[in-house]
């Protein structure tokens, strides 16, 4: 009998209602997709386009739609794009990047195949991009980029709460084999990735004055899908990296969960990313404004030749 660990079997007593979890969660799964997003009918006007990923948060599925609405905005096409209520920093944080942009549109919304089909009866828009429209399966027609971080899930074991996919690969129409046209898989890890999500710069929250890296020590303080990867990107940004505090992505108690910080820490320098500062009401920014926060700006890297043969 192979000897085990203390911890092995701790790890073994915790896998095992996580794997009942997940065959619960995966049976849930198939019962709303087959009684609530049954295939739907194709738009007939306007291109629609799904950003997603298999990962249940922080796969860079909005910082690649940011980029992906100015590409095709630069080529003089309209474009409407779509995000979930639910995620009401992103919306802010959308709506902030395309302000006086008249090329692309932003819209929140509980349902984007109804609000899809309403615009492309407008006709106002040339492509409907869905941020985080994978799982739903009445968008059909679409084209779908699909953001791959690890190899695609197959197994029961790397759903939530076990991992941290959604779903699995048989649950999609997805041609391995001959790279179906209706699916781009855009690989964003290992060598030479097809994407890569790079923070560019890191800017005082109030001044505006730009993170002297040299010899630099920061706090980060974040509510997102994959804080690791924050703290990684900041890391190869040249920050070292002091306390972390990490919070629920989309949480509306961060403002509240970051005052704290700033009272027990007035003088270190706490290090968030854009989303994070969408959250933060116009009390908040007024209150802490001589505090040492700074905003973590990321851009999105794409060669020519991918950008050039999306679609």
């Amino acid at each position: 009998m192979p000897f085990r660990t203390p911890n092995s079997e701790l790890r073994m007593k915790m896998f095992i209602p996580r794997l009942f979890i997940a065959l619960c969660y995966r049976a849930v799964y198939k019962l709303h997709h087959a009684l609530c997003l049954r295939p739907g009918a194709p738009l007939e006007h306007s291109k629609l386009i799904v950003v997603g990923s298999f990962r249940t948060g922080g796969a860079g599925k909005t910082p690649f739609c940011i980029w992906l609405c100015k590409h095709l905005a630069a080529q003089g096409k309209t474009v409407a794009l779509l995000a979930h209520e639910y995620a009401f920093d992103e919306i802010k944080m959308l709506r902030q990047k395309f302000a006086g942009n008249e090329s692309v549109q932003v819209f929140a919304t509980r349902n984007r195949y109804r609000l899809a089909h309403e615009l492309d009866k407008s006709c106002k828009f040339d492509c409907i991009v869905c941020d985080d429209g994978f799982e739903d399966s009445r968008l059909v027609g679409a084209t779908t980029i699909l953001l791959q971080w690890e190899s695609i899930p197959t197994k029961i074991s790397e759903l939530w709460p076990c991992g941290g996919m959604r779903s699995l690969a048989k649950d999609h129409d997805l041609d391995h084999d001959k790279s179906s046209p209706m699916v781009r898989i855009l690989r964003c890890e290992g060598g030479n990735p097809a994407v890569r999500f790079v923070i560019d710069k890191v800017l005082h929250f109030y001044s505006g004055k730009e993170f002297v890296k040299k010899n630099a020590k920061a706090n980060i303080v974040c509510g997102l899908g994959n804080p690791e990867r924050f703290r990684s990107d900041l890391q190869d940004f040249g920050i070292e990296i002091g306390h972390k505090f990490f919070f629920k992505d989309h949480s509306k108690a961060f403002a509240a969960q970051f005052e704290k910080i700033i009272q027990n820490r007035p003088q270190e320098t706490l290090v968030i990313s854009e989303k994070d500062a969408a959250r933060l009401p116009a009390e908040f920014i007024q209150k802490n404004e001589k505090s040492q926060i700074f905003v973590a700006s990321q851009t999105t890297e794409i060669s020519t030749e991918i950008a050039q043969n999306l679609f």
